[in-house]
């Protein structure tokens, strides 16, 4: 399978599609970078596929993002070995089997950019594979990273196989300058529910997160997609519902400072009758930053009675920071119930005054609305991995004290 995208074609007319500029970097890998990386990596299947992409990748160039200020990319020095913190209960990417492998081979899509796509499935230095049994009771997985000016590229893979379950976290931390380049494709079986709880934490970064799933009937995906600053960050989550009952939630949060670019990308395709699928998006931009939300609902023929709906609130504390938001909606199903909505706006004066007769003071009482948006996130985080929880909320709060301190 292979999920574009955009579909630009209904029924017998076809759009025109708009080519992404490239621009070669004298800096990009090849293959003395990839002999390194299999000294470490040592599996002959990965290698097989490493070799294969390889193939398209050396063809592209890196895009040029106007949206996001991204004038092509140059890599960082190579590093073949990049080291990472994972529950022991989690797999290396090496140990991966053969039903890693068939969702690797099958399961293929464009990503944030083709180019980044393949950057980390040829050049990945760390990676896992979580594999559920049959029947097993909710596990708590995790993998924790730290950037120090260093490229990190990490290859993914997820199997939740009947009527099992996992909660999965992703935790980055960054010291700035750094690189991440990830690529995670999952598939969930029949009566399978799978947590994946992404928390970004970038200074100064350039990241893209390309994650492709599949869900099965009956199964239950929930996302929570937390991105904290970043030069340019850009994740990028497609789902498909090719299952009847299949059930999909993607929650964004989103926090810029500065001349931050976060460029988010979430796409839910709807195939099969009964499916349900929500995006429910909440951020916050100061200074001059700049936020991009696309969220896209596609409900093809033959998915009757889907449910589709995408919510995308904003609240700016800056007149220079900047939102584009693009809720889409593709239908092709005359018997569904969707819906699409996006909302920008500061705080509003009467909470301000309300909070203010109740003894805080101006910028306190803005800090607390302010960061109200993100207290439903750490709650669920709060409830799995206190550590996890604790580390995003002081993040948080110090970047909303530097905001507040002066204002």
């Amino acid at each position: 399978m292979y999920e574009k995208a955009l579909i630009l074609n209904h029924n017998d007319f076809l759009a025109t599609e708009w080519e992404v500029p490239e621009i070669k970097s004298d800096n990009d890998y090849g293959i003395i970078e990839i002999e390194e990386a299999e000294k470490f990596y040592t599996s002959n299947e990965l290698k097989s596929f490493r070799r294969k992409r390889f193939e398209e990748y050396k063809t592209l160039g890196f895009p040029k993002w106007k949206r996001s200020k991204l004038e092509g990319f140059n890599p960082l020095p190579y590093v073949a070995k990049f080291n990472s913190l994972m529950s022991d209960n989690l797999k290396s990417i090496n140990d991966i089997d053969n039903k890693g492998i068939e969702i690797l081979n099958n399961m293929d899509f464009d990503g944030s950019h083709r180019k980044f796509l393949l950057m980390s499935d040829v050049f990945f230095n760390t990676g896992f594979y979580l594999k559920t049994n049959k029947n097993q009771n909710n596990e708590v997985y995790w993998i924790k990273e730290v950037i120090d000016k260093s490229p990190l590229y990490g290859l993914e893979v997820i199997y939740i196989d009947e009527n099992s379950e996992a909660t999965l976290i992703r935790f980055i931390e960054s010291k700035g300058k750094g690189t991440k380049i990830k690529t995670l494709r999952g598939k969930l079986e029949e009566n399978s529910k799978l947590t994946v709880i992404n928390i970004n934490l970038f200074d100064n970064d350039i990241s893209t997160d390309n994650i492709f799933f599949d869900v099965g009937k009956n199964a239950q995906l929930t996302v929570y997609d937390i991105n904290i600053g970043g030069k340019v960050t850009a994740p990028h989550i497609v789902t498909r519902l090719a299952s009847e009952n299949g059930k999909v939630n993607i929650y964004p949060y989103y926090l810029t400072q500065d001349d931050e670019v976060i460029d988010m990308f979430y796409l839910l395709r709807y195939y099969a009758p009964e499916t349900i699928g929500h995006i429910v998006g909440r951020g916050v931009l100061m200074d001059s930053s700049r936020v991009i939300f696309r969220g896209n609902l596609d409900i093809k023929k033959g998915a009757k009675n889907a449910e589709a709906e995408e919510q995308d609130f904003n609240l700016v504390l800056s007149e220079k920071a900047k939102v584009m938001a693009f809720p889409s909606l593709y239908v092709d199903e005359n018997e569904v119930n969707a819906g699409h909505a996006a909302s920008v706006g500061t705080i509003e004066e009467d909470k301000l005054y309300y909070m203010m007769t109740r003894g805080y003071s101006k910028n306190a009482a803005k800090k607390e609305i302010a960061f109200g948006n993100f207290e439903p996130a750490i709650e669920v985080i709060e409830e799995i991995n206190s550590k996890y929880a604790g580390a995003l909320r002081d993040v948080i709060e110090r970047r909303f004290d530097k905001e507040f301190s002066n204002s």
